[in-house]
């Protein structure tokens, strides 16, 4: 009867397989690419961190821009102010403190260029580099695609 039982379950189960297996099969989208993924991190950190200066579509016109001592620039205008050519090594070296902007800080006491090394939690300081330098990577990429032409 156990033997009888055992096989009486091992038919359903294998026709409920191949029942389910004839359903129609749901296609998910793929996944982002990583060009992709570098610009929607790029697009977020820009919301977060530059937006309240910058405008959210990097002209300058952020509701904190008013009240700040120094017109803020249009972003979206730095590859025509270049002669066409999007001036990435400016651009990083102004995000990370190398070049004095003066409304983000002073070079001794840069504002993104540190900050964004403490977003990790992690002991190791390579590590924290590493996602830092990735991180100003993605918004420098993502400021170059808001570019005019």
């Amino acid at each position: 009867m156990k033997v009888l039982n055992f096989l009486m379950g091992t038919v359903i189960l294998t026709f409920s397989h191949c029942a389910l297996a004839e359903k129609e099969v749901e296609v998910k989208k793929a996944p982002l690419t990583w060009k992709q993924a570098r610009l929607s991190d790029g697009g977020e950190l820009f919301v977060e961190l530059c937006a309240a200066c910058h405008g959210k579509e990097g002209k300058g016109d952020g509701p904190v821009a008013g009240i700040l001592k120094n017109t803020v620039p249009d972003l979206t205008l730095l590859a025509a102010i270049n002669e066409g050519t999007f001036p990435q090594k400016q651009v990083e070296d102004s995000i990370v403190g190398k070049s004095r902007v003066v409304s983000h800080g002073t070079v001794d006491m840069p504002i993104w260029g540190a900050a964004f090394e403490g977003v990790r939690p992690d002991r190791k300081l390579f590590r924290r580099e590493a996602l830092a330098r990735q991180r100003i990577h993605n918004l420098v990429e993502y400021i170059s695609t808001i570019q005019t032409e």
